[in-house]
C-alpha cells in the first residue's frame, strides 16, 4: 500500500530559545497510508495537534523530516505550498473557522474562488454539496444562525469542496452534542470508504476510536504505540441483563485505572463525559432523548467551565425545538444554583486545607471528621429540608458515621444505602427508603463529581475589602442585598417545589440557601464566587471547583491550529472574494 504521508524523526518546539520555551513533538516517526483512516489519540496538551500541524505544513519542524503525497515540507517555496495545501489538502476545524460576513454556500465555495472556477460552476457544485450534507435549506443563511453541528457540516463540504485527497480533522466533533457527533463521523467514514479519501482525525475522545484503520497513541510529545483496529465500525453490544450494574463510583475508578499514568489534569478531561452523563441524570428524569442528550452536553461544558452560568440558564430555558432543554426560566435557574451548590461540596470532600491562614501563617488541615459534617448538613438540607428536624440525636449521629464511613471509603455505596434505610430498632439511621435512596445518590454525585479534582498548593487569591470599614461596608451591602432577593422570592408564586418538568433540583428553600452560605466556616473562601463571569477570568478556585486545571502546559497552546484571525481575515479578503464572485461567471 503506497505511504501518503511520512515523518521521520520529528522534533517541533514553541516559543524555542524564550523562557516559555515548550517542546511538543519528541522524536515522532510515523507512515499513513493511501486511503486509510488514521486516528492520532491522547490527552489534551500530549502534541497530537501540533503533529497534524506539521502534517499540514501548518508549522515546520525543528528537526526530522516530513512527506506528503511526495513532497517534502521543508523545501517547498511559498507559492508551491500554496498550490498544493489548496489542491491536496482539506482541513476540517473544531471551531468551524467560517467566515460569518459570508453565507453558508459563500463560505463552502470560497476555496474554488482562488483556483478560478466561475461563480455558476462553484455555485452548482456547492449546492450538491450542501444537498448531501442536509443543509441546503440554509444555503443563503450566515453561519452564525445554525447550530454547531450544522455548522460543522459546513465546514467539512469546505474542506472537500476542491476534491483534495487528504483530509486532516482536529477535533472535529469537541464541541458537538452526542448526535451531531455521530453525524460528522458518518460524513468522515463515508468519505474515507466511498471516495477513498485518506481521513487523519485528531481526538481525546476513545468514544470515537471504533471508525478508525489504526490508532496512534500520543502522550508526553511521543508516540507510546500504534494499534490497528480489528473491529472498525463494530461496537461492542453489551447484554445489560446479564450483568450486573456497577455503581458510579465504581465504574469511575474502573476508569481511572485505565488511564493509569496519565496526569490528574489529563485524567479528568479523559472522563468528564461521564461525569456529565452522571450529573445529567440526577436531575431529568421525564425528557426525549434529543433534551437528555443537549443536558448532558451543556453540563458537561458548563463544569468544564467552557460557558458562563448565563450561557447555561439560556440553553436550559430554550426550547427543545431550538436547540435547548426546555426548562422554564425558574427551573433553569434552580438547576444552576444546584450545580454551584454540588461543585462546592466536591470540592470539599477533595481539599486538603483551609482557604484561610491561622495564626502561624499556615494553612490547616481539614480533618475528615470537618469534612463529614459539612456533607451531613449539606445533604440534610437537601434531601430532607422539611423533616430533618424530626430526626433524633442519635438517628444524626449515625448518619453522620455512614456518611463518614462512605467519604473515608470505608464502605462502598450499597452498604451506605442498606445502613441508612434499616430500621432504627435494628442499629439502622431508619430512614424511609424513598429518603435513603436521595441521600445515597446525592453523596454519589458528590463523590463523582470530585474525582480528578486537581489540588492547589497554597491559597487561591480572592478579593476581599482592604480595610475593616470596607468590609462592615461590604457585610451591610451583602445583607441589603439578601434581603432584598427574599422579598422578591417571597412574591414569586409561594414555594420552590416545581416538578412539572420532571426535574427535583431544589428541595431546600432559597432562605436555607443563604443561611448555608452565612455559616460557611475557614473550610471554604469567604468571598462567594460569581458563576456569570467568562471562565477565563474567573479565579483558580473555580477551576478546582469544576474538576479542571486552569494552568495550560505551554504558552502556546498544543491544541490551538496557526491560522488567521477569522475577523481580520474576513476584513482583509471580503472586497476581492465579492469581486470574484460576481466577475467570473
Amino acid at each position: 500500500m503506497e505511504v501518503i504521508a511520512s515523518g521521520k524523526n520529528l522534533y517541533f518546539t514553541y516559543n524555542k530559545g524564550k523562557t516559555n520555551e515548550f517542546q511538543a513533538l519528541k522524536n515522532i516517526t510515523f507512515d499513513i497510508y493511501d486511503k486509510e483512516f488514521v486516528i492520532i489519540f491522547g490527552p489534551s496538551g500530549c502534541g497530537k495537534s501540533s503533529l497534524l500541524n506539521v502534517i499540514a505544513g501548518l508549522e515546520l519542524p525543528d528537526e526530522g523530516s516530513i512527506s506528503v503525497m511526495e513532497r517534502d515540507l521543508t523545501s517547498l517555496k511559498k507559492n508551491e505550498f500554496a498550490m498544493f495545501h489548496r489542491n491536496e489538502i482539506g482541513m476540517v476545524y473544531q471551531q468551524y473557522n467560517l467566515i460569518t460576513s459570508l453565507t453558508v454556500l459563500d463560505n463552502v465555495t470560497l476555496p474554488q474562488i482562488f483556483v478560478n472556477v466561475g461563480k455558476r460552476k462553484r455555485g452548482k457544485w456547492g449546492e450538491e454539496l450542501l444537498e448531501r450534507f442536509g443543509i441546503l435549506e440554509h444555503a443563503h443563511k450566515i453561519p452564525t444562525e445554525l447550530s454547531g453541528g450544522q455548522q460543522q457540516r459546513i465546514g467539512i463540504a469546505r474542506a472537500i469542496v476542491n476534491n483534495p485527497k487528504i483530509i486532516l480533522a482536529d477535533e472535529p466533533v469537541g464541541n458537538l452534542d452526542s448526535i451531531s457527533a455521530e453525524n460528522v463521523l458518518d460524513i468522515l467514514c463515508d468519505l474515507n470508504e466511498k471516495e477513498e479519501k485518506t481521513v487523519i482525525l485528531v481526538t481525546h475522545n476513545p468514544e470515537y476510536l471504533y471508525v478508525a484503520d489504526r490508532i496512534i497513541y500520543m502522550k508526553d510529545g511521543v508516540i507510546t504505540k500504534e494499534v490497528m483496529n480489528r473491529d472498525k465500525n463494530k461496537k461492542k453490544k453489551l447484554d445489560m441483563e446479564s450483568l450486573q450494574p456497577k455503581s458510579p463510583t465504581a465504574t469511575i475508578s474502573d476508569l481511572m485505572r485505565s488511564y493509569r499514568g496519565l496526569s490528574p489534569e489529563q485524567i479528568n478531561i479523559l472522563i468528564m463525559p461521564y461525569k456529565a452523563k452522571i450529573f445529567t441524570h440526577h436531575f431529568i428524569t421525564t425528557r426525549s432523548m434529543e433534551e437528555t442528550t443537549t443536558f448532558e452536553n451543556v453540563v458537561q461544558r458548563r463544569l468544564l467551565g467552557a460557558i458562563s452560568e448565563k450561557e447555561f440558564i439560556d440553553v436550559l430555558n430554550r426550547p427543545s425545538r431550538d436547540g435547548g432543554v426546555g426548562f422554564d426560566i425558574r427551573t433553569a435557574e434552580r438547576v444552576a444554583r444546584r450545580i454551584g451548590r454540588v461543585i462546592k461540596m466536591a470540592y470539599l470532600i477533595y481539599q486538603e486545607r483551609k482557604q484561610r491562614v491561622d495564626e502561624s501563617g499556615n494553612h490547616a488541615l481539614i480533618t475528615d471528621d470537618e469534612k463529614a459534617d459539612k456533607v451531613l448538613k449539606y445533604l440534610l438540607e437537601t434531601c430532607y429540608h422539611d423533616y430533618k428536624t424530626n430526626l433524633s440525636d442519635t438517628q444524626i449521629e449515625r448518619l453522620r458515621k455512614s456518611v463518614y464511613n462512605r467519604l473515608t471509603s470505608s464502605i462502598q455505596k450499597i452498604q451506605f444505602y442498606d445502613y441508612i434505610d434499616r430500621p432504627f430498632q435494628d442499629g439502622g439511621v431508619g430512614l424511609n427508603s424513598k429518603t435513603a435512596k436521595a441521600i445515597t445518590e446525592e453523596i454519589e454525585l458528590i463523590l463523582v463529581l470530585g474525582f480528578g479534582i486537581v489540588q492547589t498548593k497554597g491559597t487561591p487569591k480572592v478579593k476581599m475589602p482592604e480595610n475593616k470599614k470596607d468590609r462592615e461596608d461590604e457585610s451591610d451591602r451583602k445583607d441589603e442585598t439578601k434581603k432584598d432577593n427574599s422579598v422578591d422570592n417571597s412574591k414569586k408564586n409561594g414555594d420552590d417545589k416545581d416538578t412539572d418538568d420532571g426535574v427535583d433540583t431544589d428541595k431546600e428553600s432559597d432562605n436555607e440557601d443563604s443561611d448555608d452560605e452565612k455559616n460557611q466556616d475557614d473550610s471554604h473562601v469567604e468571598e462567594k464566587i460569581d458563576y456569570s463571569k467568562p471562565y477565563d477570568k474567573q479565579d483558580a478556585l473555580l477551576g478546582n471547583a469544576a474538576g479542571y486545571a486552569h494552568k495550560p502546559m505551554a504558552d502556546t497552546p498544543d491544541d490551538v491550529v496557526d491560522v488567521p484571525e477569522l475577523e481580520e481575515a474576513a476584513e482583509r479578503i471580503k472586497k476581492e472574494v465579492m469581486d470574484n464572485m460576481n466577475l467570473n461567471t
